[in-house]
């Protein structure tokens, strides 16, 4: 077959690196888990060399080499022989025929079902318009042999690049760590809690360092039980240095042992032993965090010295059931938000001037009211969190998690836009995982979605495997449709979890692979067997769409029965989502002004929702629009 890298430099200056990730994607073609990730790995590579390399060499992404690699080859198979489009599709590694169809279209110019009668010069990329991906057919020679000398001149840079750096792992900055889960040595787990607790302490204060890249805790978690060396450990998370050891408790009395080791060949830089009584604890955890930055060189401000002896409460009890509380939130199950919620309140009841129980409180109640928590309205769960957020500031006006959840209320429960953002940057400057992943929904919001990709992508450097990333949805606005689906389908087989499966739902739904699109939300709502009223409204849109309206308004009826027993889950905003999908604008429209009377969280996604697109124009959506106070918004 014709194969693209010959295509455009030419099989003599064709370097080492490109002919064998040439034979790896050949061999992985008819993989359709095949994923940027396991390319890298394969290549023994990082992903962000990977790209790095490619990039240079070719001007292609990772995703655009393997999409298009498996697109030649499907011409020639179209070509030969006349065979199902799905057949070919399901040949070439692509999952879904609706999906291949779009791809190839947009490559070539043309569906695939006309590649057998179009002249053979016709087999090359044509510029689609979108601009997303696929490579335009250059249109004069003289044009193509500029590129072709310029592609060959990056090659030529690029190989003496590599070969005197002598390395892969160029870029990795010198001053960045990541703490892994100390081993806990108490046989029946019992203090589990409190384990993952220090660590999450120490983190947090290396985080506070600003010279220092610290990775996010849940990414170094899925390390808890590895046989990878450091040296791999490190490379996969793209640090220099990695903080492990163990811990024991005994009641009152606290061991623990820790050290820092340098990441590209496992020595020692350095380690210590802490034989300490539990009222200890906070001074230990701030000296392990100083002693690691001092030791990866970095300058400690006084400010950062203070914030790192901060002492946040005398009541070590009190303490113990905030780790509790944290521990249990932190499970992202109805039942582990239940627990927090009780952790946090005795916690509070032993120490009124600790801080962090009511942010911890404030944030558990609003997760109660969200779309996947269904338990509480908005306005219930809004209105139990806001004094306890001002108690939080009011003990500590600097501490990050009050500001987040502050945001979120500001623009939820307010939709005071400009408020929210400047609450949500105190976080994102920090870059507090949670802040970054709220400022993205609140830039997608109000359309700044390319910046939202790049906070997006600035939280994938710190913390790559985040729970509820919003990657996916954030490459989708910015129509990155074939790097969404990369991102997904490596991400599910980590997280299989609700956040995942919705956002990919959501990315099936609007790209048109409705088949998918259902199965993705039927296993949402198997998880923890709730049929969650956003998850019913976006399948409705799906039957909607995919002509089965009997189905979409089987559902309608489902989400008015829950509305008369349970006004939680913005049940009006995910009926109109169905009755836009079907076409029904008076009644889409009546159902968003019902579910703005109501405040209903999910308004701010009000001129995002792309089931409502085609009511931008109309004279009742722009007045929502100007009565809720989106900031420069016009119809398209």
């Amino acid at each position: 077959m014709s194969n693209r890298v010959d295509h455009f430099i030419g099989t003599q200056t064709k370097p080492a690196f490109l002919k064998k990730l040439q034979t790896v994607v050949e061999a992985n073609l008819q993989n359709d888990q095949f994923s940027v990730e396991v390319l890298a790995e394969q290549m023994n590579m990082s992903r962000s060399n990977l790209h790095r390399k490619l990039k240079q060499t070719t001007g292609q992404t990772a995703n655009q080499f393997i999409r298009e690699y498996r697109l030649e080859w499907a011409m020639e198979l179209l070509k030969k022989a006349d065979r199902p489009i799905s057949e070919v599709a399901y040949e070439v590694g692509f999952g879904s025929p609706s999906y291949f169809t779009s791809c190839f279209t947009e490559h070539y110019g043309y569906p695939p079902g006309e590649a057998k009668f179009r002249a053979s010069d016709t087999d090359q990329p044509k510029d689609s318009g979108k601009g997303q991906s696929c490579r335009f057919k250059v249109p004069t020679k003289v044009l193509a042999l500029v590129g072709l000398v310029a592609i060959g001149l990056v090659v030529l840079v690029f190989l003496v690049q590599w070969q005197a750096t002598g390395s892969e792992e160029v870029g990795i900055r010198e001053q960045s760590v990541a703490v892994l889960p100390l081993k806990n040595l108490n046989l029946d787990q019992e203090y589990e809690y409190f384990s993952e607790g220090v660590v999450q302490a120490i983190n947090r204060h290396l985080s506070q360092v600003e010279d220092l890249k610290v990775i996010s805790l849940t990414s170094t978690d899925r390390y808890r039980e590895t046989n990878l060396s450091a040296q791999q450990i490190g490379k996969e998370l793209e640090v220099a240095s990695l903080l492990e050891g163990s811990i024991q408790r005994q009641d009152n009395t606290v061991r623990i042992e820790v050290r820092l080791v340098n990441a590209s060949n496992g020595q020692q830089i350095w380690a210590e032993s802490y034989d300490k009584e539990l009222e200890d604890i906070f001074k230990t955890q701030s000296e392990i965090a100083e002693q690691v930055a001092l030791s990866l060189k970095s300058t400690l401000s006084t400010e950062e010295k203070q914030v790192l002896t901060q002492k946040a409460t005398s009541n070590i009890e009190a303490y113990d059931l905030y780790l509790k509380g944290f521990y249990e939130y932190n499970t992202y199950t109805r039942n582990g938000v239940h627990n927090a919620i009780e952790y946090f309140k005795q916690a509070i009841a032993l120490d009124s001037n600790y801080a962090q129980p009511y942010s911890g409180l404030a944030t558990a109640y609003i997760a109660s009211a969200s779309i996947f928590g269904a338990e509480l309205t908005a306005f219930e769960g809004l209105q139990m969190a806001k004094p306890l957020i001002e108690k939080a500031l009011a003990i500590d006006p600097n501490l990050v998690e009050a500001h987040t959840i502050n945001a979120f209320y500001l623009l939820y429960h307010d939709w005071d836009f400009e408020g929210a953002e400047r609450a949500y940057r105190r976080g994102v400057e920090v870059n507090n995982t949670e802040a970054l992943a709220l400022y993205a929904d609140y830039l997608n919001f109000i359309r700044r979605h390319d910046k939202a990709l790049m906070i997006d992508r600035r939280l994938d450097e710190i913390d790559p495997y985040f729970l509820n990333s919003r990657m996916i949805i954030a490459l989708y606005y910015n129509k990155k449709y074939d790097e969404a689906v990369d991102f997904a389908e490596s991400r599910i087989k980590v997280f299989n979890n609700y956040y995942t499966l919705d956002n990919y739902g959501f990315l099936m739904l609007n790209t048109g692979d409705y088949p998918r699109a259902i199965e993705l939300f039927q296993q949402v709502m198997n998880i923890e067997g709730i049929r969650y009223p956003r998850i019913l409204g976006w399948m409705g849109a799906t039957y909607a769409h995919s002509g089965q309206k009997n189905k979409a308004r089987e559902l309608i009826d489902e989400l008015e029965e829950k509305l008369a027993t349970n006004d939680a889950g913005s049940i009006r905003f995910f009926m109109a989502v169905i009755y836009s999908a079907l076409g029904d604008k008076d009644t889409a429209l009546q159902w968003l002004q019902a579910a703005y009377e109501e405040h209903e969280m999910e308004m701010p996604w009000l001129i995002s929702e792309p089931q409502f697109y085609n009511l931008h124009s109309e004279p009742e959506f722009q007045q929502l629009v100007a009565a809720m106070g989106f900031p420069a918004y016009s119809a398209e």
